[in-house]
């Protein structure tokens, strides 16, 4: 990423330039796209940062699409150069008006003499060229995969779980996914660019904002977070209560921490648990702005997996909580709309091997229940395998025994409108 981030420190790079960096960067490494825009260079602001991420992760976005109707104008594979182009490119077409094609098509020749040497310059104008026109022969009906841009297997299996609500699904994952901004001070003053919505304390960006002059003074005081709607099912299930000790697991960047603080009215002791990593100083810093003398805070570093009753009593802390969230690791299908590379990242086998995975966790993190205490298992997946029937198969093990379901909600994204979940309270027998 490095020489990505030198060619980018350019004064004359635009942001188109900058997408087809990132394109780039992304098909031949392993980074995330929030991880790639992270690294933009400190002077890429304003209007050339905006147009960079739109186009970056419109291209992912409507990626496949694109790649679909390349198939049928290449006879072998692109270098990654010349596809973040075609990608960066066949998004623009998809976006605009047919009389556009042809400006959108020459700017693209043009400021591709940066990334590709003169031969493959001629090849991108020849391809480009007949790249609307295989665009728009791409039909839903015929290829339902293709023009919504998913991959083939994903749709096949989405076909047999969701028949009837699988078309909008698809359509959902397409859209371009709002921000949100979590209220949770009510005496504070709404700065302009944010209206209210159906979800309380929820707000959507709709205007100009300046992040910097209404939004950072809110974030920084602990007294807003920016999340999706979604995210408040878990930990309203659980439920925590004022004075109450709770244990947070898979706990980073701490975005339920704050849900869980609040409805403890700051009275109690929350412990958060992570992997080692990168995302444990984002966690730390937001406990920071947590912590108070009536509301202990505590991060612990270490795999769920690993933990036992030493693990917290080496560090002077319970071994058994009140409640218990277990956010798990998932495949991420319910938030696709928000995480468009999620299409990308995703394999045939992870929805089965997340499964797996999430079944150990949950069996892990019942050993800390108090008795008579409760555990919300949590993810933002929408497949039954990683929902209902981890579940199922925890409740009827021998150490599940013990416990029972309360309640259960699942979302779905073209029923709630919001990014997709399931949550399922569960409580161990006095």
């Amino acid at each position: 990423m490095r020489s990505i981030k030198l060619s980018l420190s350019s004064k004359s790079t635009t942001g188109w330039d900058a997408a087809v960096y990132l394109v780039q960067a992304y098909l031949i490494g392993e980074q995330k796209t929030d991880q790639l825009l992270d690294q933009l260079p400190e002077n890429f602001t304003g209007e050339r940062r905006a147009a960079c991420q739109s186009l970056f992760l419109g291209a992912l976005r409507h990626g496949h699409k694109t790649r679909a109707a390349l198939r049928k104008l290449l006879r072998k594979k692109s270098k990654s150069s010349v596809e973040a182009v075609l990608l960066v490119s066949g998004y623009e077409i998809l976006d605009a008006e047919a009389d556009r094609h042809p400006k959108i098509i020459h700017h693209a020749v043009e400021r591709s003499k940066q990334v590709v040497n003169r031969f493959d310059q001629g090849f991108l104008n020849a391809i480009l060229r007949k790249l609307p026109v295989a665009l728009k022969q791409i039909k839903a009906k015929k290829a339902p995969a293709a023009f919504y841009s998913h991959p083939e297997w994903l749709v096949a299996h989405w076909q047999e779980e969701f028949p009837r609500a699988c078309t909008q699904l698809l359509e959902w994952n397409q859209g371009i996914p709002p921000t949100y901004l979590k209220v949770y001070n009510d005496e504070v003053q709404i700065p302009p660019g944010l209206e209210a919505t159906q979800w309380p304390q929820f707000y959507q960006v709709t205007g100009k904002i300046s992040w910097k002059e209404d939004f950072h003074p809110l974030l920084n005081k602990g007294n807003a977070y920016i999340k999706d709607p979604s995210t408040r099912i878990a930990p309203s299930l659980l439920g925590p209560r004022a004075g109450e000790s709770v244990l947070d697991l898979c706990a980073a960047p701490g975005g339920k921490a704050y849900d869980m603080a609040y409805a403890m009215q700051g009275k109690g002791q929350i412990v958060a648990v992570d992997l080692p990593g990168k995302r444990i100083e984002r966690l730390e810093e937001n406990l920071s702005t947590l912590r108070s003398k009536d509301l202990k805070c505590e991060l612990v570093e270490c795999d769920l997996l690993e933990m036992d009753a030493n693990t917290f009593e080496d560090k002077s802390l319970p071994s058994s909580y009140d409640a218990v969230m277990l956010d798990a690791p998932c495949s991420n299908t319910g938030v696709i709309q928000r995480r468009t590379d999620v299409k990308w990242r995703l394999q045939p086998k992870d929805i089965e091997n997340c499964a797996k995975l999430q079944l150990q966790l949950l069996h892990s993190a019942a050993r800390f229940v108090k008795a008579g205490g409760r555990i919300t298992y949590s993810t933002c997946s929408i497949e039954a395998a990683e929902n209902q029937l981890v579940v199922d198969e925890f409740l009827a093990s021998q150490s599940g025994r013990v416990f029972s379901l309360e309640k259960a909600i699942l979302s779905f994204p073209w029923e709630t409108s919001h990014d997709g979940a399931g949550a399922f309270l569960l409580r161990r027998e006095a």
